[in-house]
């Protein structure tokens, strides 16, 4: 059970959100209040209100967040291109479905299902209600992004603030390498995973304040990745590069003690393509990524994922490792099996999406994968919905490559978001931070203009977001909106200090 601190942490939370809001600027404010709160708050913490999902670490910082950014961020429209309104109306499709595909599960599963002792209850109106209530608010941050990181200062601030975060974790991190992963136990009263589960290689795998070591590894890999395009942009721009070098080198000793193989895995592949490739490359692989990631239920039904071949490379390096793996794969053939059953609605809430015994009533499946939770609880239209918001980005901006200039950032951080895809499809870590990556590259890529004059000078055109503009002096700073057909003065003192952009 959490202690009264633990309590205690969580709920003041919005304060520090808006000691955040009123020191930092807008963009810099709400991504810290995100990644903040996941790195620090406690996790397995909440307080369950009706009708809503739990008051815990992923929402009480979004909906700070959300409502900071409403009180501080500037009043404007946002004007897109042809090509803009068009992913807007491909983005509504999906949230359309997102809202939709709840009520179609409800009509489709009125049954009880019956194992042994266990019942389980057919859904209700209400159960719709909770399921839409249960997709929305995890995915706040996703509008966030959208809406106030729409641009490329944005894009680096995120990136770096995964880089310090990482860089801050990775003292208790090490701690815990060392003497085992009680640090949540200490300071919240209680650990929120399961201990054996960290034990790895004849070691242990950090957890710190999170809810796995696995948490822990893709968020030191993002970070890897993250220094890495901050360093190449860096050269770009013929500005001092070399910390950002010494933070990934260090980021990366971090995770290779960390015992995180798959995280480790996939910082190497995707380091690899970051150091050595341009833009062009980068996108097609994130191109790739998503494509796979997209059909992934249906590549994994028909046979085209190569799990034998990564079964038997996991078998060369450990045992243990191939072991556990193979019992994922088995797992998630007869989750995959049991979806197919109600391929595009579903089964629902409830934990209907499981596999029990039928006489003992005992749950006999690990729901492990994002993908096969989504597919098995919202069918094919649920996982469609979720997954088309997060690959969206990638595509479009593959579409619009060229119109988007030289910068590394905005490619840098469709890599760290690829990076993710890949991880969601064995783990279940779809967090706040990836929907808020998924946000800001959606709303760049929606609003962004396409008649620009960086392709042809090498110079940046306007970003889409709020940005400081040139005023007489005396008469303060003016805000404008890039694309806006007016610009709109920022009210009061600190105007400085509340943009999208600095």
């Amino acid at each position: 059970m959490p202690n009264a601190f633990a309590y205690l942490v969580l709920f003041s939370w919005p304060l520090v959100a808006v000691i955040l809001f009123r020191t930092l600027p807008l963009h810099k404010a709400l991504i810290w209040t995100l990644i903040g709160g996941y790195l620090i708050l406690p996790s397995g913490t909440g307080v369950k209100v009706p009708m809503l999902p739990i008051l815990d670490r992923s929402l009480i910082p979004a909906l700070s967040a959300l409502f900071l950014c409403m009180i501080y961020a500037p009043k404007t429209k946002l004007a897109p291109d042809w090509a803009g309104k068009t992913g807007r109306v491909v983005i509504g499709g999906f949230i359309g479905l997102l809202v939709f595909t709840p009520f179609l599960t409800v009509v489709q599963n009125p049954e009880p299902l019956i194992f042994g002792p266990v019942f389980i209850p057919g859904l209700r109106l209400y159960d719709a209600l909770s399921m839409i209530s249960a997709i929305f608010m995890p995915i706040l941050p996703f509008w966030i992004g959208l809406r106030y990181l729409n641009t490329q200062e944005g894009h680096k601030a995120l990136m770096q603030a995964f880089v310090f975060g990482a860089l801050i974790y990775t003292l208790p991190a090490l701690f815990e390498v060392r003497m085992s992963p009680q640090l949540h136990s200490w300071i919240y009263g209680f650990s929120p995973f399961n201990f054996t589960q960290q034990i790895r290689a004849g070691g242990f795998r950090p957890v710190v304040f999170l809810n796995h070591g696995l948490m822990l590894g893709i968020f030191l890999c993002m970070a890897v990745i993250s220094a890495l395009v901050l360093w190449r942009e860096a050269l770009r721009e013929g500005k001092t590069a070399s910390g950002w070098v010494f933070a990934a080198i260090w980021l990366a000793l971090t995770l290779f003690l960390s015992k995180n193989l798959g995280a480790l895995t996939i910082a190497v592949l995707l380091s690899v393509l970051v150091v050595f490739s341009g833009r062009r490359v980068q996108t097609t692989f994130a191109v790739c990524v998503a494509t796979v990631v997209m059909l992934y239920p249906m590549l994994r039904g028909a046979g085209f994922i190569p799990v034998d071949t990564v079964h038997e490379l996991a078998l060369s390096v450990s045992e243990e490792r191939a072991e556990s793996l193979k019992f994922r794969f088995d797992n998630e053939d007869s989750l995959l099996a049991h979806a197919n059953e109600k391929p595009l609605f579903g089964w629902g809430s409830w934990g209907r999406n499981q596999l029990y015994e039928a006489e003992t009533g005992k749950v006999v499946s690990v729901t492990d994968g994002i993908w096969v939770i989504l597919i098995g609880t919202y069918g094919w239209l649920g996982y469609i919905a979720h997954f088309g918001l997060l690959t969206f980005p990638i595509l479009f901006y593959a579409l619009r490559r060229s119109t988007f200039g030289p910068s590394l950032i905005t490619p840098g951080l469709i890599m760290v978001l690829s990076a993710n895809l890949i991880d969601l499809l064995p783990n279940a870590g779809l967090v706040s931070y990836v929907w808020l990556m998924a946000g800001a590259l959606t709303g760049y890529v929606l609003w962004r203009p396409v008649n620009t004059s960086e392709t042809a000078t090498g110079t940046a055109p306007p970003l889409v977001g709020w940005q400081a503009s040139p005023s007489p002096v005396g008469s303060g700073a003016s805000w404008v909106m890039a694309g806006a057909r007016a610009p709109v003065k920022r009210r009061g003192r600190r105007s400085d200090s509340h943009g999208a952009a600095d």
